[in-house]
């Protein structure tokens, strides 16, 4: 039986395998449980096998497979019946034309540009100005871009419609769990299962702030600069090699949750307090 990912999405949620994608959300109109499917091409680059370079081609699969499953959800949430006698032909999709392509472009710079100011070049700021050097500056880097992360997660979990999409997550964990453990695929089989899982991203996230202590204290060590040109620099141009290391940590530690490396799922495992929800029934529904 192989393994299933997902993500939580705005009433609902997504779940993929390595070959194919479902989306599944209530629509808003009727509260009606509404489905989409598609397949995905799994890639055949030599790389794609090589330890350190699954991670970056999972991460990149996971972003394009995260934006399609986001547009579908919200088709399919906000889709309108069609009303007994209603004749008419559906109004055809324009699409979005060349501007609306540029302003996506656009707000998708923009977002990236912030999302590097606040948790790349943001705690290296804060850790340097705060007069920290050597291995004390790198621990704080670390948890200080975790810190922030997390923070936020926490402030928007106050609002109701995220606090709904922390019982999805918690709901889409529940499900996996019981269809990787041959249990009924039903919303009361689900619910006995845990909401916390050790392939979560949240747990990625973990691994990632502790696998980037080694790293770049690594490289601090051996060039002793610490400029804040070859600070950020070396976040930014390291990135690549801290995905790839964490996710092989965060692989080896799913197939052994339960052995010698369950230590490695523990971090993780409780930060998902802050990202996860215990799901109602109607989220189970979905999931």
């Amino acid at each position: 039986m192989g393994t299933v990912g997902g993500s939580a999405l705005p009433g609902g949620v997504m779940m993929r395998t390595r070959d194919r994608v479902g989306v599944a959300v209530r629509r808003e109109e009727d509260g009606a449980i509404v489905t989409e499917t598609f397949e995905l091409v799994p890639s055949t680059s030599r790389w794609m096998r090589l330890p350190l370079m699954r991670g970056v081609f999972a991460i990149r699969s996971a972003v394009s497979t995260g934006q399609r499953s986001m547009a579908i959800s919200e088709k399919l949430r906000w889709e309108e019946l069609r009303r007994p006698g209603d004749d008419s032909e559906p109004e055809e999709d324009e699409g979005v034309g060349f501007w609306g392509k540029v302003a996506i472009g656009f707000g998708a710079l923009v977002g990236a540009g912030l999302q590097i100011a606040a948790f790349r070049i943001g705690p290296i700021v804060i850790a340097k100005e705060a007069g920290l050097e050597g291995a004390a500056f790198i621990v704080a880097d670390a948890t200080i871009r975790l810190v922030l992360l997390l923070g936020m997660l926490l402030v928007m979990s106050l609002f109701r419609p995220f606090r709904k999409i922390l019982k999805y997550h918690g709901a889409e964990h529940k499900a996996i769990a019981a269809y990787e453990a041959g249990a009924p695929i039903t919303a009361s089989a689900a619910g006995g299962f845990s909401r916390f899982h050790p392939r979560c991203g949240t747990s990625f996230l973990v691994v990632s702030a502790m696998v980037s202590i080694v790293v770049y204290g690594a490289v601090l060590a051996i060039t002793g600069v610490f400029t804040y040109a070859a600070l950020i620099a070396t976040r930014l141009i390291g990135a690549p090699v801290v995905t790839a290391i964490a996710f092989e940590m965060q692989r080896q530690a799913s197939r052994h949750a339960d052995g010698r490396l369950r230590f490695l799922s523990w971090p993780g495992m409780w930060a998902q307090k802050l990202t996860t929800a215990p799901p109602d029934p109607p989220e189970l529904e979905v999931a």
